[in-house]
């Protein structure tokens, strides 16, 4: 019986660090994946690569981004990537990433009409970022009349517009800082 019971120890301990081991790797494995995912989605990496020093530059004089009177600064991704829900926030990261270094590195994107790119906007942004850092802005618009006429037809789903449709934010004079292509169309800063 000793040696029945001795054995059920020794079972129960090998158990016990298997799933002790699997454990911290895959703890250590989030950490280093959120670590990475933030790393990887600030204006300082995302304007290290050559074609996107415009934007971060326009970006770090605009309110959401380097002159904050709050002290709030937002990610590059709090922006350009969806906020709804992680599964789709991996998916997009992935996939715009894996774009963004073939179109930098393999292909060049010395050919990318920024301008154009610009009058699409909404393409390129997502609601659920806005509605992550603005998430009064329901309830705010109510006690602003002005406020709550405007937002009315996104609240109550009439209209198509998204957020940059009409709030041009997020980077500040970015015409003067893009390059000049013949024919570009001149859009509002």
């Amino acid at each position: 019986m000793n040696r029945q019971k001795s054995s059920g120890v020794k079972t129960l301990i090998k158990w016990t660090l298997l799933l002790s081991t699997l454990a911290l790797i895959i703890i250590a494995g989030w950490a280093t994946t959120d670590y990475a995912l933030h790393k990887t989605s600030d204006a300082a990496f995302c304007g290290s690569c050559h074609s996107m020093k415009p934007m971060q530059a326009s970006f770090l004089q605009d309110k959401h981004g380097g002159h904050s009177t709050t002290g709030i600064q937002a990610l590059c991704t709090d922006c350009h990537l969806p906020q709804d829900n992680y599964i789709s926030y991996l998916y997009m990261k992935g996939k715009n990433g894996a774009w963004d270094v073939w179109k930098e590195f393999v292909l060049g994107a010395g050919d990318v009409d920024w301008h154009a790119k610009r009058a699409e906007a909404n393409r390129y942004t997502y609601d659920s970022g806005c509605l992550k850092c603005h998430n009064t802005l329901i309830s705010a618009s109510e006690l602003n009349n002005k406020q709550f006429v405007a937002h009315k037809p996104y609240f109550q789903k009439r209209t198509e517009k998204t957020c940059v449709d009409c709030h041009k934010v997020g980077h500040k004079n970015l015409s003067l800082y893009l390059p000049q292509v013949a024919n570009a169309p001149t859009l509002p800063n």
